[in-house]
């Protein structure tokens, strides 16, 4: 058997304290290599799930496994192999088991602002709201006051991140309780308590632009992603489980991996059967590979665009996009109070699932697909634009504006 490796994490400041450009950023990826080489707790972890009326303690007695964690309610968990063991080749003898409806290794995801091209981060602190309130993104988007008297109203968005700053005077009142997958006994309060710290308050950017786009909805922090910007799967399908089964309407997920799990799979299609529009940034490798979930059936993939409506040039792209909004230089809440500026796809993201809060709140009897199609029919091309990824940034730019105000039998489309 091959002993499993293992990469040594270093401490470093809290990055939020420093104010400085991205290509800095990029620089600092040699000097904290645990940034980018975090330990993975997926190594030498199996995601099970059983056929009805199997038991998990006596498969893993048979085979000398340690019972992790499971999804409440649900035949799936996960389990640790003996010092040594491969997970792949294990998952591989369990999916023949007759009581194994299907095993497969553990999965590490992460943020896309981890080690992306360029690396990013967060920068220019300030405790003024005035960039947070008027950015030009939200012109590029052409988010209209008079035609968004829904703001979101009634609907829960659940956001899968490294949590949320609870305290933040820009977030008060609009955080319902949420979920901590890392530590059920805790809030999903977005906190500096990882080993890098570099992904520290993310979560509290997404919410941020969120509670900034659709004013009225509600915002479910889920904490599925530490404070170095990574997880794993099986906090991801807990975190899925409670957002399906507490009500939200819209879920955001600003992480992924390049690894296709069968396991994410299901537990996105059962919150699409239950009428959540799903929505993942792509990732930002600059690339056409896939990244999931952004890449998963279903899912609207969110790419990202400048201010001039470009390809963010750490996008990525592809026949998987779905869409395009604002990713670059986005400013938003931060969890030291103030605001601060950062870049990625994950910032685009939660402008689209902004958006279907707004259309679910306008006419609630949309379900999860009539939602993914208005939007797409009425984002505004962008190919003209972009003509080196022409049919790679999905259905162009979103437009909350026409969305909203789009007849049944309208369209939009109209190419910049």
């Amino acid at each position: 058997m091959i002993r499993r490796s293992r990469f040594p994490l270093f401490r470093s400041l809290p990055f939020w304290r420093v104010t400085m450009s991205l290509g800095l950023g990029t620089a600092l990826l040699g000097v904290y290599p645990g940034a980018v080489q975090a330990d993975d707790h997926a190594e030498g972890h199996v995601l099970i799930r059983l056929l009805p009326g199997a038991s998990i303690t006596d498969l893993a007695s048979e085979y000398d496994l340690h019972i992790v964690g499971q999804v409440e309610g649900r035949d799936l968990y996960e389990l640790r192999l003996p010092e040594g063991d491969r997970a792949d080749e294990l998952a591989q003898e369990l999916s023949v088991d007759s009581r194994v409806q299907y095993a497969e290794k553990e999965t590490q995801v992460e943020l896309p602002e981890v080690h992306g091209k360029p690396f990013h981060m967060a920068f220019d602190f300030s405790v003024k709201a005035e960039g947070y309130l008027r950015q030009s993104a939200y012109a590029q988007i052409d988010l209209s006051a008079p035609v968004s008297a829904a703001s979101g109203a009634g609907v829960t968005v659940a956001i899968l991140d490294t949590g949320a700053a609870f305290s933040h005077s820009g977030l008060k009142g609009r955080l319902l309780a949420g979920f901590n997958t890392l530590d059920s006994n805790l809030q999903p309060s977005d906190i500096d308590d990882g080993k890098t710290n570099i992904s520290v308050g993310h979560g509290t950017m997404v919410a941020g632009i969120v509670a900034r786009t659709a004013p009225h909805a509600s915002i479910m922090p889920i904490r599925v992603l530490d404070a170095d910007g990574t997880g794993t799967m099986l906090h991801v399908l807990q975190g899925l489980h409670y957002a399906v089964t507490h009500g939200a309407k819209v879920i955001n997920m600003s992480f992924g991996t390049p690894e296709k799990s069968r396991v994410l799979e299901d537990a996105l299609s059962e919150a699409h059967d239950a009428g959540i529009v799903l929505v993942a940034s792509a990732g930002n490798e600059a690339s056409s590979d896939l990244r999931y979930p952004a890449a998963c059936q279903n899912v609207l993939a969110v790419a990202s665009v400048d201010k001039d409506n470009r390809r963010s040039s750490f996008s990525n792209y592809g026949s998987y996009i779905s869409l395009v909004a604002p990713g670059s230089s986005i400013r938003s809440t931060y969890w030291t109070g103030g605001y601060a500026t950062w870049s990625g796809t994950s910032f685009a993201s939660p402008f689209v699932a902004a958006e279907a809060a707004e259309l679910i709140a306008q006419d609630s009897t949309r379900d999860s697909g009539e939602v993914g199609r208005r939007i797409r029919d009425t984002a505004r091309k962008v190919d003209t634009i972009n003509p080196a990824y022409t049919r790679m940034l999905g259905a162009g730019l979103i437009n909350m504006k026409a969305a909203l105000l789009k007849s049944d039998g309208g369209k939009g489309g109209k190419d910049d």
